[in-house]
């Protein structure tokens, strides 16, 4: 059997993400960097300082003329992701696009609607949803090893913001938000993948350091009835790296996910596993990541996220991580919003 072509990737945006992106997609073995594209092709040196070999290309014309890429990853500030898709799709290359994927509800629309009618894969940049240890705990809620799932609680927390901060990134029209928006988007697009669709949510937001919400506490209810709340904050002192945690009840027992291990507490013993604790470390996980750019930060999810990625353009079957589950998300966040802002219940739409 022939072994199949690599996936041509370009990648917009030469900022920090497109480099990780690049930097993954130039030694992943089944996809091949083509081109970065950039405005400021002055950053062609830096690139190349950091051992990115492709060219840098002053727009997606002139990349597409030369390079003809099979798929692109769009790494811009968020504000610019749907005119960016919308100039991508003239031709039908597959679409990653970083996340948030929007900074309005109604772009994160539009940009799925855009890559439906094109008829092209699709996926959003939520990585954390690829760690072994996230995907191990929605198997066994899948499988019903806690029974009826009746309630969560959850957190997001990071050491960033203890002061002035400035940029686009701290600019809600130009960001989408804050601290909800940037980095509790993370779990909340885990939580979307473990309930399913938003049905309600009720939120309040501080701002005590920055122009944007720099903290949340967040009670969301899903369509299956599940029912939980988030807390999340990036001005906590001492968790240098995202710390998150989930813990889900259900009639049989509780669930406990965290960064390298998942503790399930059963009544009786189900699934395989003993009444009382069980502990399934991420260690213990299949190993199937080839090399991982950030161990401090389970950086293997990025290799596994350009992995499923790949495999759904060559089976063309959209991947869990589509820009359909991440709407789900974008729902969560703009409700969040639109909750705290009127201070009362939001339904989703």
């Amino acid at each position: 059997m022939s072994t199949p072509a690599p996936l041509r990737a370009a990648v917009v945006g030469a900022g920090r993400m497109g480099m990780v992106h690049g930097h993954l997609l130039q030694i992943h073995p089944e996809t091949e960097l083509v081109a970065f594209v950039d405005r400021d092709t002055g950053l062609a040196a830096h690139l190349a300082s950091q051992g990115l070999r492709a060219e840098l290309y002053p727009s997606l014309e002139a990349a597409y003329a030369e390079t003809a890429p099979d798929a692109l990853f769009v790494c811009t500030p968020t504000h610019t992701h749907l005119p960016v898709v919308r100039e991508a799709l003239v031709r039908p290359v597959h679409l990653f696009v970083e996340k948030p994927v929007a900074t309005t509800l109604a772009d994160a629309e539009a940009i799925l609607d855009l890559a439906t009618r094109a008829g092209v894969m699709h996926s959003a940049g939520y990585v954390y949803g690829h760690l072994p240890v996230v995907a191990a705990a929605r198997e066994l809620l899948a499988a019903g090893v806690l029974g009826e799932v009746l309630r969560f609680t959850a957190h997001a927390y990071v050491s960033e913001v203890f002061g002035e901060k400035r940029g686009w990134f701290f600019q809600k029209e130009l960001a989408g938000g804050g601290v909800v928006a940037n980095m509790a988007s993370h779990l909340l697009f885990i939580l979307g993948w473990f309930f399913g669709p938003i049905r309600r949510v009720v939120a309040s937001t501080r701002s005590h350091a920055s122009a944007v919400e720099d903290s949340a506490q967040v009670l969301l209810t899903f369509t299956s009835g599940v029912t939980g709340l988030l807390d999340t904050s990036w001005s906590v002192p001492g968790t240098q790296m995202l710390d998150y945690g989930l813990t889900v009840d259900g009639r049989r027992g509780t669930l406990v996910l965290g960064r390298d291990r998942i503790l399930l507490h059963l009544l009786a013993a189900a699934g395989g596993y003993e009444a009382g604790w069980n502990e399934i470390h991420a260690s213990a996980l299949p190993a199937d990541a080839a090399f991982d750019v950030s161990p401090h930060i389970g950086g293997e999810a990025f290799y596994r996220q350009l992995t499923t990625f790949v495999r759904a353009c060559r089976t063309r079957t959209q991947p869990f991580s589509s820009l359909t589950e991440a709407l789900n998300t974008q729902r969560m966040i703009d409700g969040i919003y639109a909750s705290a802002a009127s201070g009362q219940p939001v339904d989703a739409p």
